[in-house]
């Protein structure tokens, strides 16, 4: 299949990241059908979508023009059958659950032509594992980042029977709807960013549990000097400003000591426990109850775009030339 060949687009799964990934396609002239058997989650993601839109519009991303006929790409739909049948790119952003991925991947076995390309949204999986056999060489792993009409890199992920030309098609689809691939050349379980965050909410909850700091506080160190310098350094130049003889000598202290494996934190579980799962239910470390989901979101989207629009130079080319 050459890139022009594809037209359609299914994205499966209208929870956190399908709404923002279908406009990205339907935004690029692509038309879109967005699956959920969820009627309340399919009325909440077409908010959600004119919402963002509007977002968009107001930092001067898109024109008013551009909104309707963006919204009029995305087909929302609770078939299955509908969503896959003549679509030549599958976007899969279901529960992160084996169990559910398989099924669907099983289902839209039976359902798409041959020629469909098969991603999955997976933030750690191994889809590769669960789709079947004769799907493997047109399947892959394109991880979005909320928001992803916002966020500009997609994590590509390939697996050991994925072929160079599913791998380039994609690279280029998602380049045209505006997106950045990040390569990976195979298979780790949660691929880069969630492998660094993971790493970091070690630290962050090993702090928070034993009060060395307050959420708030913490937060703030992070935005003021991991956040900004990584814009200019990335994660590994960084090393070259700090010295690499004072890293080496850092990792040798035998003062300076690594928290314990905890993959049960009490800050988090017990929030977890309670109910309070962040955004989504109004309140988590901080407390949202007081506004609307839409304007969280709008909020942030716009403090997103402004940060977006001044680092666009960081996107040139890796690491930077001095």
């Amino acid at each position: 299949m050459k890139m022009e060949e594809i037209k359609k687009i299914a994205v499966i799964g209208a929870g956190t990241m399908g709404p923002g990934i279908a406009l990205m396609f339907g935004w690029h002239g692509y038309d879109v059908r967005l699956f959920s058997l969820n009627t309340e989650e399919s009325e909440k993601a077409g908010s959600v979508m004119r919402t963002s839109l509007e977002t968009l519009l107001e930092c001067e991303i898109l024109t008013k023009d551009e909104i309707e006929p963006t919204l009029g790409r995305v087909s929302m739909t609770n078939s299955l059958q509908k969503a896959g049948q003549d679509a030549d790119f599958i976007c899969e952003a279901v529960v992160e659950m084996r169990d559910v991925k398989r099924a669907v991947f099983e289902q839209l076995d039976h359902i798409c032509p041959s020629k469909t390309i098969f991603t999955s949204n997976t933030s750690s999986l191994n889809i590769f594992d669960l789709v079947p056999k004769d799907r493997l060489s047109r399947t892959l792993i394109a991880h979005w980042f909320a928001p992803p009409h916002i966020v500009p890199i997609v994590e590509v992920v390939q697996g050991p029977d994925t072929t160079n030309e599913t791998i380039e098609l994609t690279c280029s689809l998602l380049e045209g709807v505006g997106r950045i691939p990040i390569r990976m050349k195979k298979f780790v379980p949660g691929f880069v960013i969630n492998r660094l965050y993971r790493a970091l909410g070690r630290e962050i909850f090993f702090l928070l549990d034993n009060g060395y700091i307050t959420a708030n506080q913490l937060d703030l160190a992070g935005k003021l000097a991991l956040g900004a310098r990584m814009m200019i350094l990335g994660l590994v130049q960084r090393y070259d400003f700090t010295g690499l003889d004072i890293s080496a000598r850092n990792l040798e202290n035998p003062d300076f000591f690594d928290p314990p494996i905890d993959n049960r934190p009490k800050s988090l579980f017990d929030l977890v426990q309670k109910g309070h799962l962040g955004v989504k239910t109004g309140k988590g470390f901080f407390d949202y109850s007081d506004k609307k989901l839409e304007e969280i979101l709008k909020k942030r989207d716009r403090d997103l775009l402004k940060i977006y629009k001044n680092i666009a130079f960081s996107n040139e080319g890796g690491v930077i030339e001095f």
